[in-house]
């Protein structure tokens, strides 16, 4: 035999050992994912803050503490005139905490809860900082093509896709979740996804009780629907719609447009909102505009900016209106770690006969945000 007929004499020898493992590596049934799998996260923001301008008169109660108002909140005294803040007020505060568990109990079925905490909600008595349920549902994906149900205490459709956009919760609230128009959760059904292949249209349609993190206490409910629309890339369009029934004759619908644009390191965006009040036989109209940037000044600073327009009742020849401007940077040291400081001010404008706050109001703060997540 020639010296080249060895070789590959030899070489056949080993290939074929090779290849029939390799056929029988490949006919080893795949295992399927193990379940339950779940995820603990969370998030933490606060601010160390300072009144720069506002109301100069401290006011204490009984046992000493200052009562003035620390935050620019949007408020409103018992006669409907906004509150200012306390001037020279400062000091430490959470804002927020949320600490969220997620569960895979299949391919198709999955839930989630999440507390929050934040420095508004205290125990009784005591007033310590308290902690509340926020979330805690059930998903069963896709129930219809591209569509899942979810039961239970649910975000609402109203802030979603708008705080995305604006990008910087822990800087303030969006303008709707800021005037309280509703709650950013409420107990309820759900039925959300795309109507598409590649997620240009979708939908959010819920049905809730309309009392938020609070038990029901009525038979009547609140009706919520937003269509998220991305038909152009980096372009998203929302127009959202509730509608709320209540005892003796009164209801409230809400509706809202928002409209974003997202750049490689720039965003700009705009949202547009009315709610319609019925009320023993009297009907207010508040009405809001909001817009907004935010971008990329390098690899670790960032900037936003914001303007809010905000009336009480355009049916309503005396009212006292108000704009809110909010302006900073956004420093991340760390990856999901944020040092953002940042103003917020507030001019008030008094139509007709209406009487303005005794001043505008100007917080200077440094916010601090960071999230977490652990398998």
């Amino acid at each position: 035999m020639t010296l080249r007929r060895q070789v590959l004499a030899a070489a056949c020898a080993i290939a074929l050992p090779l290849g029939a493992g390799a056929a029988r590596a490949q006919q080893v049934p795949s295992t399927d994912p193990d379940y339950p799998r779940g995820r603990i996260s969370g998030l933490v923001f606060g601010d160390l803050y300072y009144n720069v301008v506002g109301d100069p008169e401290h006011r204490y109660n009984s046992s000493g503490a200052d009562s003035g108002l620390a935050n620019i909140d949007g408020s409103t005294l018992p006669s409907g005139t906004p509150r200012n803040v306390t001037q020279d007020l400062n000091g430490i505060q959470i804002r927020r905490i949320y600490i969220q568990g997620d569960n895979d109990l299949s391919a198709k079925v999955s839930t989630r809860w999440r507390f929050e905490t934040d420095s508004k909600e205290l125990t009784t008595p005591g007033l310590k900082i308290s902690t509340f349920i926020k979330n805690a549902y059930v998903q069963v994906k896709n129930v219809v093509p591209g569509g899942n149900a979810l039961f239970g205490m649910l975000t609402t459709p109203i802030f979603e896709t708008a705080d995305e956009a604006w990008g910087y919760r822990p800087i303030e609230k969006t303008i709707a979740d800021f005037r309280g128009l509703a709650s950013s959760s409420d107990l309820g059904i759900q039925m959300k996804g795309f109507v598409d292949a590649n997620h240009r249209i979708g939908y959010s349609a819920m049905v809730g009780t309309g009392t938020g993190q609070r038990p029901e206490n009525n038979r009547y409910k609140r009706y919520y629907l937003a269509v998220p629309l991305r038909l152009i890339e980096g372009f998203t369009l929302e127009p959202y719609v509730d509608y709320e029934d209540f005892p003796s004759v009164a209801e409230r619908a809400t509706y809202k447009a928002l409209a974003a644009y997202e750049f490689r390191k720039f965003a700009i965006g705009s949202e547009v909102v009315s709610q319609v009040r019925h009320v023993s036989g009297a009907t207010t109209e508040p009405f809001g505009l909001s817009v907004f940037a935010r971008g990329k000044m390098g690899t670790t600073l960032s900037g936003y900016a914001r303007f809010d327009r905000w009336q009480t009742d355009t049916r309503a020849a005396n009212r006292v209106d108000s704009d809110l401007y909010i302006a900073g940077l956004d420093w991340e040291p760390l990856k999901d770690v944020h040092l953002m400081p940042n103003v917020e001010a507030t001019q008030y404008h008094a139509r007709g006969t209406a009487v303005s706050p005794p001043t505008h109001d100007l917080q200077a703060r440094i916010t601090v945000y960071y999230r977490w997540a652990k398998p």
